[in-house]
C-alpha cells in the first residue's frame, strides 16, 4: 500500500481536495499524479466515508464535517516524483507492516480495504 507520510510526521494516503466540477474519481487521479506523479487507472470505491467521526477544526478555526471517498487500484504506472511541497516521504508497505504512524483516520480506511474480501 502506497502511504505518504506527512510534514506532521502522520502517515497517510495520498489525496486532497475537490476543485470545482470535478468527480470523486477524477480527484482521485489528479491527486494521486500531483503527489507521487503516477498514473492510476481502473479505480474501485471502497467506500464514502461521512458523518460525526469525520469532523475537524482547520487552523483558522473553521469547523467542518468531511466526506471522504476512497479508491483502490493496482494499475499504477510511471515513475514516482514526490511533491516535496505535500509529502516529506512516499513508500509502499506490506499490508501486515503498516507504520504506527498512522492517523486512526486512515487506519480506518484501510482496516475496511482489508475487510473487504472482493478488494484484496
Amino acid at each position: 500500500m502506497l502511504l505518504q507520510k506527512r510534514y506532521d510526521g502522520c502517515w497517510g494516503l495520498p489525496g486532497g481536495l475537490m476543485d470545482l466540477g470535478e468527480s470523486f474519481e477524477e480527484v482521485a487521479i489528479r491527486e494521486i499524479f500531483e503527489e507521487t506523479g503516477l498514473v492510476v487507472e481502473n479505480l474501485k470505491l471502497l467506500n464514502i466515508f461521512s458523518g460525526s467521526k469525520y469532523y475537524l477544526k482547520v487552523p483558522n478555526g473553521d469547523e467542518l464535517y468531511s466526506v471522504t471517498a476512497v479508491y483502490y487500484t493496482r494499475d499504477v504506472s510511471g515513475d514516482m516524483k514526490i511533491d516535496y511541497s505535500e509529502s516529506e516521504k512516499m513508500q509502499y508497505f506490506l499490508m501486515n507492516n503498516l507504520p504506527n504512524e498512522l492517523t486512526d483516520e486512515y487506519r480506518g480506511f484501510i482496516e475496511q480495504y482489508l475487510d473487504c474480501k472482493k478488494c484484496i
